[in-house]
């Protein structure tokens, strides 16, 4: 048997369980006090990846810090198991801002995951910290029937929302870490009812220092 083989098995098995771990452990975010946000991105040229990570006041709508870098991709993109490519860069990434967000975007799912631990649910997990998956397709779940959102449900219960606002793209919301799931839609209204701006933003800044890169 190949070790690539014996490592993604492993991998599976940690996801399982640390989505059994997590199941329950949900919580709401005090929308009065989310002053900060922060978000997170990758892009890709090639075997490079960059990444970038920001600081973003929700009241003004503008970022305050950011970091961003360009890395080789530290291992090999496998459906359901990106958490090991885009993980690492991203923390390091996180940690070089200051710690004073309430809130961590993550341009990935959370527990709209085929094992519930998508890349917010780990990088959440690690931080300690409040943390929402904000996806731009769909890898499982069934949605219901709304005007501008509605459910995402797996096995009939609810793990996430979709959205889909006048002039802006449809997306998906899921808890990844420290969120309860019924409190997505006042999560995304404080954040102007629309895909993130912080993460347009750090999306934005990750591709850009790609085309830069020589």
């Amino acid at each position: 048997m190949r070790s690539e083989d014996v490592l993604r098995e492993f991998f599976v098995s940690f996801q399982i369980a640390l989505g059994k771990l997590l199941e329950r452990n949900w919580k709401s975010v005090d929308l009065e006090e989310l002053k900060v946000v922060a978000a997170v991105d990758a892009a890709y040229r090639d075997d490079l990846m960059s990444v970038a990570a920001v600081r973003w006041s929700v009241e003004e709508n503008r970022p305050i810090d950011q970091s961003s870098f360009i890395c080789e991709a530290p291992y090999p993109y496998i459906p359901g198991l990106l958490f090991l490519r885009e993980a690492p860069p991203m923390l390091r990434a996180l940690k070089k801002l200051k710690d004073d967000w309430q809130l961590l975007l993550v341009d990935g799912h959370g527990l709209l995951h085929p094992r519930k631990t998508g890349l917010a649910v780990i990088l959440g997990f690690i931080l300690e910290k409040p943390t929402l998956g904000i996806a731009k397709s769909l890898l499982v779940g069934f949605e219901a029937e709304g005007k501008e959102f509605g459910e995402v449900r797996i096995n009939d219960r609810a793990l996430g929302y979709w959205f889909k606002f006048p002039g802006s793209r449809k997306f998906y919301a899921s808890p990844g870490y420290l969120i309860d799931v019924k409190q997505i839609p006042k999560l995304i209204e404080r954040l102007g009812n629309k895909y993130p701006d912080a993460l347009t933003h750090a999306d934005k800044l990750s591709k850009n220092l790609l085309r830069r890169a020589h």
